[in-house]
């Protein structure tokens, strides 16, 4: 299938748009997430507080990568689309250019 697009530009861009939305829930519970731990800390002091705190931390830094990994697909998919888009606008007018009575 050489040269054959299983997918239209306006699913990239769906797809894209879809991970946006999903990109920005995980941000906000993270950040809800984080705001509760760190309130935890008016009532809870002491060792297992602050590894408990810690873990929370290294995993909001974890987050953070994935969101930068997700708003990577979202742009790269983006990009994509208007790649095809532009290909397809290409080929119409190539398309159109061309002598329809040959034979």
């Amino acid at each position: 299938m050489e040269g054959s697009l299983l997918v239209t530009p306006e699913k990239l861009i769906e797809t894209s748009s879809e991970f946006s939305t999903c990109m920005s829930q995980v941000q906000n519970l993270t950040s809800s997430m984080m705001e509760q731990v760190r309130s935890m800390s008016s009532f809870w002091e002491g060792e297992a507080a602050t590894a408990y705190l810690n873990k929370f931390n290294e995993l909001e830094d974890d987050i953070q990568r994935v969101h930068t990994m997700i708003n990577e697909h979202v742009t790269d998919l983006n990009e994509m689309a208007a790649i095809y888009q532009k290909a397809e606008a290409k080929s119409q007018e190539i398309s159109g250019a061309l002598s329809g009575n040959v034979l």
